[in-house]
């Protein structure tokens, strides 16, 4: 299992994968951080920040792939940052719930 996580600049884009997500049943549950902060360098060296939107949901590691191939394809031109965390203890409930996700 793991943890996916998405950014992405557009509240729209967020909205989207999340019913995308849950309607092709690659997550039990998607969490949404609406407009947190994200502070960067600018190329004049000042500090600058950017509301960012963070998409999260646990899935199997074996999805990974379809799932970043599926955001590619609905999503052509888009901003995203992903990247995934492994999940190393979870419990049963849970772990019964994400089993059941999109068969592979």
């Amino acid at each position: 299992m793991i943890i996916f996580n998405l950014l992405t600049l557009n509240p729209d884009h967020a909205r989207r994968i999340t019913q995308l997500m849950l309607t092709q049943q690659m997550a039990t549950d998607v969490f949404v951080d609406e407009a947190i902060a994200n502070h960067y360098l600018t190329a004049q060296g000042t500090v600058a920040a950017q509301p960012l939107h963070r998409v999260i949901f646990i899935t199997k590691a074996l999805l990974y792939r379809r799932i970043e191939e599926l955001l590619e394809k609905q999503f052509p031109d888009n901003d995203f940052r992903i990247y995934a965390t492994p999940v190393t203890q979870v419990n049963a409930a849970e772990a019964e719930r994400v089993r059941q996700l999109h068969q592979t």
